[in-house]
């Protein structure tokens, strides 16, 4: 199992580009990476086979203290089924060591300040806060298949038929119990933090009564704003003492121990046997499609098994001018309702589909140039949840060095880039649609 699966790493490489094209080089002018058909004696193809499939590859997944916390469910029955997102957090005091003796409760409530709201935001999602049972631990990298940390099934806090307002900066509002509220103050009692940890060990938020409608996916608690108007995640109990009112507010905070859980129902979709870990089907079983869906696992592997035919044509030595591999959406996929996968990006795997590390990090396909450290960065290719049309990676020097035999041919998988607090889903066409097909374009020369 791959812990360490952080896609945000750079790998330096250790190899001069400019001394591959140097040994190579010899009359004419070639361009790796330049613009198309700026070069005399370059050759387009876009024939290469590539062999796609949608795989599960959940066991490398780390949502453990993730940007921001989701929560909620939806339904995609054509592609992904039904998912669930749970959030899990510890909670932290604003003020330490307080004395709440003599406190009569006057309310409780939970704000979620959330920015963004996925699958059917015209249909009202129910939501519940629940106690956590089990004490996280800040050294635990959880995974989105987490199943150890348990909660109270009594519920402390819910709203019922919330319509969440996609892409918009505001609050949902989750009274909670006056129960719950007691039993809280009595465990910040007087108390620091690690102490109050120690005895409240967090809340769950996650869809109740089975409601899948759609994901909100929402802040930790901004520090900054506390002291402002602007409306910010804490939860806060309202309190009196005799006719005195006063009230104390407890922190939802980012890095402190956290984790998404994802919950996936694929039994009536086309996925149905994609149960357990690298558990696959060819893209020519699913009508010449693949699938993507952040948080669950599920990827699409490309392998281009002739590409080392390109080693030598005719006898002679091959230059890769260009290589950009285009990954087109299925348009009938519903994409205005169920928004792509927005950031994903290309990740090599071994023979027997674990991801592939180098130099200490897992290998995301890089850029063609380094930056000004001289460092390679992961390629990372961002799309517009409605308007996007397809994916595209200029993967030229990664498939040079393929030709080259500096790298295996392993293969790779599309891989989103935010597992950890993303549930989008994406429909791509695979390399044999009959219209709009992923394809590889390569621009090449001959140099004898």
């Amino acid at each position: 199992m791959n812990w360490l699966a952080n896609p945000y790493k750079s790998i330096v490489s250790l190899i001069c580009l400019s001394l591959l094209i140097t040994s190579c080089k010899k009359e004419g002018d070639f361009n790796l990476g330049g613009n198309d058909g700026s070069n005399v004696g370059m050759t387009f193809t876009d024939t290469l086979t590539l062999l796609n499939e949608t795989i599960l590859l959940n066991d490398s997944i780390i949502s453990a203290e993730p940007a921001y916390l989701s929560f909620g469910g939806y339904t995609d029955p054509g592609a992904t089924g039904i998912t669930f997102a749970e959030a899990y957090t510890t909670l932290s005091l604003l003020q330490e060591n307080k004395d709440y003796s003599g406190a009569t409760i006057d309310s409780a409530v939970l704000y979620m300040n959330y920015y963004y709201a996925y699958g059917d935001t015209l249909a009202g999602q129910d939501f519940a806060v629940h106690q956590i049972a089990t004490q996280l631990d800040g050294s635990v990298p959880y995974q989105p298949t987490t199943s150890f940390i348990t909660y109270d099934p009594t519920i402390i806090g819910s709203i019922d038929n919330f319509k969440g307002i996609p892409s918009s900066a505001k609050n949902i509002r989750i009274p909670l119990t006056s129960s719950f509220a007691s039993s809280l103050l009595s465990s910040a009692d007087d108390r620091s933090n690690v102490d109050f940890n120690s005895n409240f060990y967090g809340i769950v938020i996650k869809a109740n009564n089975n409601s899948a409608k759609n994901v909100v996916r929402a802040n930790f608690t901004f520090v900054d704003y506390i002291n402002a108007l602007t409306p910010y995640t804490r939860l806060t109990v309202y309190f009196k003492r005799g006719a005195v009112g006063d009230s104390s507010v407890f922190l939802l905070t980012q890095y402190t121990p956290s984790f998404n859980k994802v919950i996936t129902d694929r039994s009536a979709t086309p996925l149905s046997s994609l149960i357990s870990n690298n558990d696959r089907i060819s893209a020519s079983a699913l009508n010449n499609k693949c699938y993507i869906q952040a948080g669950s696992g599920v990827v699409t592997k490309v392998t281009m098994p002739n590409l080392l035919n390109f080693k030598t044509i005719d006898g002679a030595s091959v230059i890769i001018n260009k290589a950009t591999l285009i990954i087109p959406l299925d348009e009938t996929s519903q994409a205005n309702k169920y928004g792509t996968v927005s950031d994903v990006g290309l990740l090599e795997l071994n023979p027997d589909n674990t991801y592939k590390y180098r130099n200490g990090y897992v290998s995301y396909i890089q850029s063609n140039t380094p930056n000004n450290s001289g460092n390679y960065y992961n390629q990372v290719w961002g799309l517009s949840a409605i308007t996007g049309v397809d994916y595209r990676f200029d993967i030229t020097r990664y498939v040079q060095f393929l030709v080259n035999g500096q790298y295996t041919n392993d293969g790779f998988i599309i891989n989103p880039y935010q597992n950890s607090f993303y549930v989008n889903r994406a429909v791509l066409n695979g390399s044999n649609a009959v219209k709009d097909k992923m394809r590889l374009e390569i621009y090449y020369t001959k140099v004898k």
